[in-house]
Protein backbone atom coordinates (compact mmCIF):
# COMPACT_ATOMS: atom_id res chain seq x y z
CA UNK A 1 0.00 0.00 0.00
CA UNK A 2 1.33 3.43 -0.91
CA UNK A 3 1.88 6.04 1.77
CA UNK A 4 -0.94 8.15 0.27
CA UNK A 5 -3.34 5.18 0.41
CA UNK A 6 -2.29 4.42 3.98
CA UNK A 7 -3.01 7.99 5.10
CA UNK A 8 -6.38 7.96 3.29
CA UNK A 9 -7.28 4.64 4.94
CA UNK A 10 -6.43 5.98 8.39
CA UNK A 11 -8.38 9.19 7.73
CA UNK A 12 -11.36 7.12 6.53
CA UNK A 13 -11.45 5.12 9.76
CA UNK A 14 -10.88 8.04 12.13
CA UNK A 15 -13.29 10.44 10.40
CA UNK A 16 -15.95 7.75 10.15
CA UNK A 17 -15.87 6.89 13.84
CA UNK A 18 -15.18 10.34 15.31
CA UNK A 19 -16.53 12.83 12.78
CA UNK A 20 -14.86 15.53 10.76
CA UNK A 21 -14.88 18.65 12.88
CA UNK A 22 -13.50 17.08 16.04
CA UNK A 23 -10.53 15.44 14.29
CA UNK A 24 -7.55 17.59 13.44
CA UNK A 25 -4.78 16.97 10.96
CA UNK A 26 -2.35 16.22 13.80
CA UNK A 27 -4.53 13.30 14.88
CA UNK A 28 -4.35 11.73 11.41
CA UNK A 29 -0.60 12.35 11.25
CA UNK A 30 -0.17 10.53 14.59
CA UNK A 31 -2.49 7.64 13.68
CA UNK A 32 -0.85 7.18 10.28
CA UNK A 33 2.67 7.50 11.66
CA UNK A 34 3.73 10.05 9.04
CA UNK A 35 5.18 13.54 9.10
CA UNK A 36 2.89 16.53 8.73
CA UNK A 37 4.74 17.48 5.54
CA UNK A 38 3.99 14.05 4.07
CA UNK A 39 0.28 14.46 4.68
CA UNK A 40 0.31 17.93 3.07
CA UNK A 41 2.40 16.62 0.16
CA UNK A 42 -0.34 14.15 -0.75
CA UNK A 43 -3.50 16.03 0.27
CA UNK A 44 -2.65 19.73 0.55
CA UNK A 45 -5.26 20.51 3.20
CA UNK A 46 -7.80 18.97 5.54
CA UNK A 47 -10.36 19.30 2.77
CA UNK A 48 -8.07 17.34 0.45
CA UNK A 49 -7.65 14.73 3.16
CA UNK A 50 -11.43 14.35 3.54
CA UNK A 51 -11.71 13.91 -0.24
CA UNK A 52 -8.92 11.32 -0.07
CA UNK A 53 -10.75 9.44 2.68
CA UNK A 54 -13.98 9.50 0.63
CA UNK A 55 -12.18 8.27 -2.47
CA UNK A 56 -10.55 5.49 -0.45
CA UNK A 57 -13.87 4.31 0.97
CA UNK A 58 -15.50 4.52 -2.46
CA UNK A 59 -12.83 2.34 -4.06
CA UNK A 60 -12.79 -0.29 -1.32
CA UNK A 61 -16.58 -0.42 -0.99
CA UNK A 62 -17.26 -0.81 -4.72
CA UNK A 63 -14.53 -3.42 -5.00
CA UNK A 64 -16.20 -5.45 -2.27
CA UNK A 65 -19.60 -5.11 -3.95
CA UNK A 66 -18.03 -6.46 -7.13
CA UNK A 67 -16.69 -9.45 -5.20
CA UNK A 68 -20.23 -10.25 -4.04
CA UNK A 69 -21.43 -10.28 -7.66
CA UNK A 70 -19.08 -13.07 -8.73
CA UNK A 71 -21.06 -16.04 -9.96
CA UNK A 72 -24.45 -14.36 -9.50
CA UNK A 73 -27.04 -14.10 -12.26
CA UNK A 74 -30.48 -12.55 -12.67
CA UNK A 75 -32.05 -10.91 -9.66
CA UNK A 76 -29.44 -12.45 -7.34
CA UNK A 77 -26.87 -10.26 -9.11
CA UNK A 78 -28.84 -7.18 -8.05
CA UNK A 79 -29.61 -8.51 -4.57
CA UNK A 80 -25.92 -9.25 -4.01
CA UNK A 81 -25.54 -5.49 -3.49
CA UNK A 82 -27.45 -5.87 -0.22
CA UNK A 83 -25.36 -8.91 0.75
CA UNK A 84 -22.17 -6.93 0.15
CA UNK A 85 -23.56 -3.97 2.06
CA UNK A 86 -24.46 -6.19 5.02
CA UNK A 87 -20.99 -7.68 5.18
CA UNK A 88 -19.45 -4.20 4.85
CA UNK A 89 -21.72 -2.74 7.54
CA UNK A 90 -21.05 -5.55 10.00
CA UNK A 91 -17.31 -4.94 9.66
CA UNK A 92 -17.20 -1.16 9.12
CA UNK A 93 -20.63 0.31 9.84
CA UNK A 94 -22.73 1.57 12.65
CA UNK A 95 -22.30 5.27 12.06
CA UNK A 96 -24.49 6.03 9.05
CA UNK A 97 -23.44 7.12 5.60
CA UNK A 98 -19.90 8.49 5.52
CA UNK A 99 -20.52 10.25 2.21
CA UNK A 100 -23.68 12.08 3.23
CA UNK A 101 -22.14 13.03 6.57
CA UNK A 102 -19.12 14.50 4.76
CA UNK A 103 -21.33 16.51 2.40
CA UNK A 104 -23.51 17.74 5.28
CA UNK A 105 -20.53 18.68 7.44
CA UNK A 106 -18.88 20.60 4.58
CA UNK A 107 -21.75 22.40 2.80
CA UNK A 108 -19.45 25.01 1.25
CA UNK A 109 -16.66 22.67 0.14
CA UNK A 110 -17.40 21.76 -3.46
CA UNK A 111 -14.61 19.17 -3.72
CA UNK A 112 -15.97 17.21 -0.75
CA UNK A 113 -19.55 17.50 -1.97
CA UNK A 114 -18.49 16.40 -5.47
CA UNK A 115 -16.66 13.35 -4.09
CA UNK A 116 -19.67 12.38 -1.97
CA UNK A 117 -22.24 12.81 -4.72
CA UNK A 118 -20.02 11.18 -7.33
CA UNK A 119 -20.02 8.08 -5.13
CA UNK A 120 -23.81 8.14 -4.93
CA UNK A 121 -24.20 8.55 -8.70
CA UNK A 122 -21.80 5.68 -9.34
CA UNK A 123 -23.75 3.44 -6.95
CA UNK A 124 -26.94 4.22 -8.87
CA UNK A 125 -25.13 3.46 -12.15
CA UNK A 126 -23.90 0.15 -10.72
CA UNK A 127 -27.45 -0.86 -9.82
CA UNK A 128 -28.70 0.06 -13.28
CA UNK A 129 -25.84 -1.86 -14.92
CA UNK A 130 -26.66 -4.95 -12.89
CA UNK A 131 -30.33 -4.70 -13.81
CA UNK A 132 -29.35 -4.45 -17.48
CA UNK A 133 -27.45 -7.73 -17.11
CA UNK A 134 -30.83 -9.35 -16.48
CA UNK A 135 -33.30 -9.58 -19.35
CA UNK A 136 -34.91 -6.22 -18.54
CA UNK A 137 -35.20 -3.39 -21.02
CA UNK A 138 -33.12 -0.26 -20.61
CA UNK A 139 -36.19 1.75 -19.58
CA UNK A 140 -37.25 -0.84 -17.01
CA UNK A 141 -33.69 -1.10 -15.69
CA UNK A 142 -33.51 2.66 -15.22
CA UNK A 143 -36.88 2.76 -13.42
CA UNK A 144 -36.07 -0.18 -11.15
CA UNK A 145 -32.57 1.13 -10.45
CA UNK A 146 -34.03 4.22 -8.83
CA UNK A 147 -36.26 2.11 -6.58
CA UNK A 148 -33.49 -0.33 -5.62
CA UNK A 149 -31.20 2.64 -4.95
CA UNK A 150 -33.77 4.13 -2.58
CA UNK A 151 -33.95 0.81 -0.73
CA UNK A 152 -30.16 0.51 -0.54
CA UNK A 153 -29.71 4.09 0.65
CA UNK A 154 -32.63 3.75 3.05
CA UNK A 155 -30.99 0.71 4.57
CA UNK A 156 -27.76 2.65 5.16
CA UNK A 157 -29.72 5.47 6.80
CA UNK A 158 -31.72 3.05 8.95
CA UNK A 159 -28.72 1.07 10.21
CA UNK A 160 -27.97 3.30 13.23
CA UNK A 161 -31.62 3.03 14.35
CA UNK A 162 -32.65 -0.52 13.41
CA UNK A 163 -29.23 -2.15 13.49
CA UNK A 164 -27.23 -3.14 10.43
CA UNK A 165 -28.67 -6.62 9.99
CA UNK A 166 -32.35 -5.70 10.41
CA UNK A 167 -32.16 -2.63 8.17
CA UNK A 168 -30.24 -4.27 5.34
CA UNK A 169 -32.08 -7.60 5.36
CA UNK A 170 -35.39 -5.73 5.43
CA UNK A 171 -34.33 -3.63 2.45
CA UNK A 172 -33.06 -6.74 0.62
CA UNK A 173 -36.40 -8.48 1.19
CA UNK A 174 -38.25 -5.41 -0.14
CA UNK A 175 -35.97 -5.32 -3.20
CA UNK A 176 -36.53 -9.04 -3.83
CA UNK A 177 -40.30 -8.52 -3.65
CA UNK A 178 -40.06 -5.55 -6.00
CA UNK A 179 -37.97 -7.46 -8.53
CA UNK A 180 -40.20 -10.52 -8.27
CA UNK A 181 -43.35 -8.46 -8.78
CA UNK A 182 -41.75 -6.79 -11.79
CA UNK A 183 -40.73 -10.19 -13.16
CA UNK A 184 -44.34 -11.41 -12.91
CA UNK A 185 -45.53 -8.36 -14.87
CA UNK A 186 -43.05 -9.18 -17.64
CA UNK A 187 -44.31 -12.77 -18.03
Amino acid sequence: MSKRDHIAEVADKVFYTEGFSSVGIDRIVDEAGVALGTLYKYFGSKSGLVVGALEHRHTVYLSELEDYAIGKKGDELVLSLFDGLLDWAERNGGNGCFFLRAAADHPDDQAIRDAAFNHKHLCLSLIEARLRETDRTEATSKQLAALVYILLEGAVSACPILGDRAAIIGARDAAAALLSKEAVRRS
